[in-house]
């Protein structure tokens, strides 16, 4: 059916007069004629009763013109979320994430990005990093924050945060009260770690920094999730290391120093596939770079244990909520201080 035709006619019937819906179309008044007589012979019936004295709409023409309205309105709906679905606006946005980033860092972009994006559907899906880079070349989550270093090809990335390691000691350790200390002091206490088929990148730069420090962590116990390993922490059952952000969170039961050694920071990237079209994509990216930069600026400050800690003022007790009903969240089996954000394409 010519959209056309229901145009002018919704016209001559809000008009009921041929000559002022030309106008109104700004066409000539044969062509209104016409179109409406086209529409009347495609549907099998008359919607307007023409006479020496006007028009008026018949019984099926007052049936059909709220139907007519509708369509006209349902069309022109379409076209608009088309439209705003082509500037990110509208549509839906698969993040992966490693469970580190909950900690401080994740909540408050997604948070600034629903308050800029509210019709663009937010699927979480926390991934360890081998499967995240499986899903992105899938095509089965179009964007994901993981661990440097970036994959090698048909991926593309941008630094978002990178913060150095912690000492994460349970409260009353006999290290607690240090501000900092030389890694080689915790070489005879029992670890808490993931464990290596995870291939944790947390972990590379434990085994990597310890052996450096000369001796092997006596593993405890081994855990798959950031928070188990917290919960062991404070229980007194080892120590760890962990990125800066999660000490901004402050589990209970759990101080921290800084560590003297010079190791590698640990950074999360923003990666999504190369040549991808969704345009949400980069209003995430941007926003998440955005919020990110704010956080690493403050000069709020929360002791933990002996360490000083920056705490942002963008990160409230409520970032720490993930019971947002609108969040569809998949289940499956500082910060950046003097580090140049940069874009990295691969191919």
């Amino acid at each position: 059916m010519d959209l056309r035709r229901l145009r002018y006619f919704c016209a001559v019937a809000e008009e009921l007069h041929f000559g002022r819906a030309a106008e109104r179309m700004h066409v000539v008044q044969s062509a209104v004629s016409q179109q409406v007589k086209c529409l009347e012979e495609e549907l099998g019936f008359d919607l307007l009763d023409r006479s020496r004295h006007g028009v008026s709409l018949t019984i099926q023409g007052t049936v059909f013109l709220p139907e007519a309205r509708a369509i006209l309105s349902r069309m022109e709906a379409g076209i608009q979320r088309v439209r705003a679905s082509a500037d990110g606006i509208v549509g839906r946005l698969a993040i992966g994430f490693v469970d580190n980033v909950l900690w401080s860092t994740l909540p408050p972009m997604l948070r600034e990005f629903r308050s800029r994006r509210p019709m663009v559907e937010l699927v979480l899906r926390p991934l360890d990093r081998a499967v995240q880079i499986d899903a992105l070349r899938a095509s089965s989550i179009d964007v994901v924050i993981l661990p440097a270093p970036e994959p090698a090809k048909d991926v593309e990335t941008s630094l978002l945060v990178g913060a150095p390691l912690l000492a994460a000691l349970p409260e009353g350790h006999r290290l607690t009260g240090q501000p900092s200390l030389l890694l080689a002091a915790l070489a005879d206490e029992p670890f808490v770690l993931f464990p290596p088929t995870m291939r944790s990148r947390i972990l590379e730069l434990i085994t990597a920094a310890c052996a450096h420090a000369g001796f092997t962590p006596r593993i405890a116990q081994e855990a798959e999730q950031l928070h188990t390993l917290m919960a062991l922490v404070s229980a007194g059952l080892g120590v760890t290391l962990v990125p800066d952000w999660v000490a901004r969170a402050h589990p209970m039961g759990i101080r921290y120093a800084r560590i003297e050694d010079a190791l590698p920071p640990y950074e999360l990237l923003v990666a999504w596939r190369t040549g991808a079209t969704n345009p949400a994509i980069e209003a995430f990216r941007t926003i998440a770079e955005g919020t990110a930069a704010r956080m690493g600026h403050s000069d709020m400050k929360t002791t933990l244990g002996g360490y000083e800690c920056p705490r942002s003022p963008a990160i409230t007790d409520r970032d720490h909520d993930f019971t947002i009903p609108r969040w569809t969240v998949h289940r499956m089996p500082p910060i950046v201080s003097g580090t140049e954000r940069q874009i990295r394409s691969h191919k």
